[in-house]
This record gives structure tokens, sequence and C-alpha cells, in this order.
């Protein structure tokens, strides 16, 4: 059985540096936890994510409707798609699937592409161990 505060405590993780959300989801766009960084000083550079949950809620849903997208593109390619990174003016969005959810990591634009790569993959491994299903259901 999951406990959240494992959850929240393993996203909380990940959490740092110039990483500015980390947010579990469903496919179909429901968060199911999210853990926003709370560093005020860098809120400038952070204007997709305030502590408002309607902005985590819209981007649950921008989140899986791309990854909906390049997945059934991959299908037609019979390619797995893994993991998917984002590069956008103001951030960054690394996201994978684990099980029937669906994890994202949103950092700021000059994070690493390398970075977001590790940190996506071992939350996936920590995040299916704790969720006790295959990352690659």
């Amino acid at each position: 059985m999951l406990r959240p505060s494992a959850l929240r405590q393993l996203l909380s993780q990940v959490t740092v540096g110039t990483i500015q959300a980390t947010i579990l989801t469903t496919r179909s766009g429901e968060y199911l936890d999210y853990v926003l960084r709370t560093d005020t000083a860098n809120q400038s550079n952070a204007s997709l994510v305030h502590s408002n949950p309607l902005n985590v809620k819209n981007l649950c849903a921008i989140i899986c409707s791309v990854y909906q997208s390049y997945q059934k593109l991959s299908n037609v390619l019979s390619d797995t798609l893994n993991y998917l990174i984002i590069d956008c003016d103001m951030y960054r969005l690394a996201i994978r699937p684990v099980g029937n959810h669906l994890i994202c990591i949103c950092a700021d634009s000059n994070t690493g592409l390398g970075i977001l790569k590790l940190k996506i993959n071992s939350l996936a491994e920590s995040l299916s161990s704790l969720l006790n299903f295959s990352i690659y259901s």
C-alpha cells in the first residue's frame, strides 16, 4: 500500500536546485501529488510554477496531451517512448511513464538535459519500487 508521506518525501528529494516542481499524474491528466519548490528568490524565473493548484492542473493536462501525442507517433514507428524532454523558453520539462502514471520534472531553462534525464530515470526507478510495478509498463 502506498504511503502518502513516503511519496511526498520522494518527490521532495528531486525538487532541489534548479528543479521547480515534481508532479505525479495519471495518464488522463489528473494529478495525484506534486511538490513545488518554495524558494521565493527564484519565483521571478518560475512564472509557470506558483503555489496555485490550477497551474498544476493545467500543466498536468498539457503533459498528458503531449505525451499521448508522442506515444501515438512512437507506436506508428514501432518505437518505445521511454521519456520525453521538452525545452521551452523559460523552463524544461522531463516526462516519463511509470506504470499507468506519468511523472514530470519542471526545471529552469538552464538545467542540463543530462541532469534531467538522470533525475527522471532515478525517480522512475524509485517510484516503481515504491508503487510495486514495472517502470516499462
